[in-house]
């Protein structure tokens, strides 16, 4: 029998208290996000072990391990998509319910990593409101379950002894590592979600299975280190870190490292906190976000009090789950398997169907739905804004029209994120009246800065392009750039800095330059902020908005000068238009009608009319 190992356990508990202490937002937790690393070594660790002693004691089955793995997972799963799906009934509003719903289907089928794939950046902060967001991990290893033990029974039977199948294995690991590294360059969503650019981690626990069958390791510092360097990781790295990547090598082998020494022997190990955490951690995980989502999406603070209640809701929860769900023993799974193939028949159904609201709240709550085609058009969409990140975009960015310097008007070049590019189309119409060509260079989550390397990425590209070759080459010709982002994204540091390396580039080269401010960011999409006010009849907007991203103007406000812009709204935001658009389409991005409004501000402002005093706007004329 397999001696119990408590060094599993705590892993397992480090594992999901700092994938639950990142998703708090907590600080000195920033690289949170390994513990989904660390749980993908173990659990490829603790398969390969299962699959190795079952086919040398003659006695494996894959029908039966597909089994164990559905008893092992599903029932937690499906009772926690059962509250989701009954309290959002109550709660969520029409297409937000569709959403989940449909969001819901995909977890249950775990092919949810492949759906956020196309559709969603795990880092960006549209994702914060995705209740099943968390489920994507679990969806990749179900599908390394069902592929890996027909794989490793296919070996043994070609290759016959173990240590063959270890060295398969192996070679498997690296080869997928360097997959997966080369896939980031290229996209890094695409890396970070799907399973051939994850498996290389799950075959990491099986290679530290051969290595732990093969050598005695006996490094009595060893774990200790090994837990250092992922303390460090989870301290010290962030979410601006392209993940995986190179520093994903390092809770890798940390945890590797763990593994293979088999040391249970630490008190540390052995506390009955810890222990009681690393048993409840899948469930801990899975009722974890949707707690954290949910509060978010009641406009709760995001206080002290408020994270305390989470974290105790979170741990009874879990305990509760692994008490009364998880400890049930199954004889046979394929009651469970029926139960997820109506469960998930359900949620697809509902993911059509919503409670009925008034007209007018539906149309504000789908405001975004319903507006896709002109908010492409607002942003240039395929043209001069591009949204993907691999290499290969940048030939789809259309430079003769988005860059073509116009000798009869004056030219400002707009550069920046996808914030920058919501502005494009009110820009343009406002400067069409002095008359100012308009040039944009945008792409989605890529601020305006100079490059410091030679990236292969789309980002790079452009503005490697753009800083090193279009402007110096059009230097005489460039009577302005203006720079926009959402610069809330990151810390303060890691935008003032480049910020003002850029103004002195351009500075340099003689071409004005400002820098359009921090605009309003919400915890919701606004238009669902405004429909839960209709409903109510009252204006929730302050109870949403996130607070921080107004200190952060302040700030930038006072280290940009004298080219920052301030077009932050701090008291109250415009109402929504006459022909219902609210400021905001989604949580951050300009309407057409608040960039409208936005650039008006913008050109009235002192700061751009004396950065651009010879683009006609002191005067308006020439």
């Amino acid at each position: 029998m397999t001696k119990f190992r408590y060094d599993i356990n705590a892993l397992r508990a480090l594992a999901v208290i700092a994938v639950l202490l990142f998703h708090l937002n907590l600080p000195n937790s920033y690289g949170g996000f390994i513990g989904v690393d660390i749980f993908f070594v173990i659990s490829g660790y603790l398969m390969t072990r299962i699959i190795f002693d079952s086919i040398e004691k003659n006695d494996f089955s894959i029908l039966r391990f597909w089994a164990n793995r559905i008893r092992r997972i599903v029932p937690a799963l499906m009772i926690l998509t059962l509250v989701i799906t009954l309290a959002g009934y109550f709660y969520y509003l029409p297409n937000e319910y569709n959403v989940n719903e449909k969001n819901a289907t995909a977890s249950l089928l775990f092919y949810s990593n492949i759906s956020y794939w196309k559709n969603i950046s795990y880092f960006e902060p549209a994702s914060d409101n995705n209740i099943f967001l968390h489920t994507w991990s679990l969806s990749v290893e179900c599908q390394f379950y069902l592929l890996y033990p027909v794989i490793i029974y296919l070996l043994f039977r070609l290759l016959k002894k173990s240590q063959y199948v270890f060295a398969a294995i192996g070679i498997a690991t690296v080869l997928f590592c360097c997959l997966s590294l080369f896939w980031s360059l290229r996209s890094a969503n695409t890396s970070f979600y799907l399973l051939h650019t994850r498996c290389w981690e799950l075959l990491a626990g099986g290679l530290a299975l051969a290595i732990e069958k093969k050598y005695t390791v006996q490094f009595k510092w060893g774990p200790p280190l090994c837990y250092a360097a992922l303390i460090l990781s989870i301290v010290f790295l962030n979410e601006s870190i392209l993940w995986p990547g190179v520093y994903t090598l390092i809770p890798v082998i940390a945890t590797m490292g763990i593994l293979v020494s088999n040391q249970s022997g630490y008190s540390i190990f052995q506390n009955s906190a810890l222990q009681l955490t690393g048993r409840i951690s899948y469930s801990l995980y899975l009722w974890h976000w949707p707690l954290i989502v949910f509060a978010r999406y009641l406009g709760f603070p995001f206080n002290t009090l408020t994270i305390i209640v989470i974290l105790a809701l979170a741990f009874l929860l879990a305990w509760l789950s692994y008490r009364f769900i998880e400890s049930i023993k199954f004889k046979t799974s394929i009651p469970l398997v029926a139960a997820l193939a109506v469960l998930a028949i359900a949620t697809s159904l509902l993911s059509g169907f919503s409670p009925a609201y008034q007209a007018k709240i539906s149309e504000m709550a789908n405001y975004k739905v319903k507006h896709d085609r002109q908010i492409k058009a607002q942003f240039s969409t395929g043209c001069c804004f591009v949204e993907a990140d691999g290499p290969e975009e940048f030939n789809k960015f259309i430079k003769r029209d988005c860059l073509k310097i116009d000798s009869t008007k004056k030219n400002i070049l707009l550069m920046g994120d996808s914030h920058a590019a919501s502005l494009s189309a009110s820009l343009k119409d406002q400067f069409a009246a002095y008359p100012i060509h308009l040039l944009q260079a945008t792409a989605s989550s890529a601020f305006p800065f100079i490059p410091k390397n030679t990236g292969t990425d789309f980002h790079h590209q452009l503005y490697q392009y753009i800083y090193t070759d279009f402007l110096v080459k059009n230097s005489k010709h460039i009577d302005g750039v203006i720079l926009c982002g959402s610069w809330y994204k990151y810390p303060e540091q890691e935008v003032v800095e480049p910020l003002l390396q850029a103004t002195r580039y351009l500075k340099a080269l003689g071409i004005p330059v400002v820098i359009i401010g921090q605009t309003n960011i919400y915890t919701l999409q606004l238009p669902t902020i405004i429909a839960r006010g209709m409903e109510h009849n009252t204006d929730l907007t302050a109870i949403f908005t996130v607070k921080q991203a107004g200190a952060y103007n302040e700030f930038l406000k006072q280290k940009l000068q004298p080219y920052y812009i301030d077009v932050y709204y701090p008291k109250a935001i415009p109402p929504v238009s006459p022909n219902a658009d609210p400021f905001v389409f989604d949580r951050s991005h300009l309407s057409r009608y608040g960039a409208d409004l936005v650039v008006k501000k913008i050109v009235a402002d002192p700061i751009f009319t004396d950065q651009f005093r010879n683009s006609y706007f002191k005067h308006g004329t020439n």
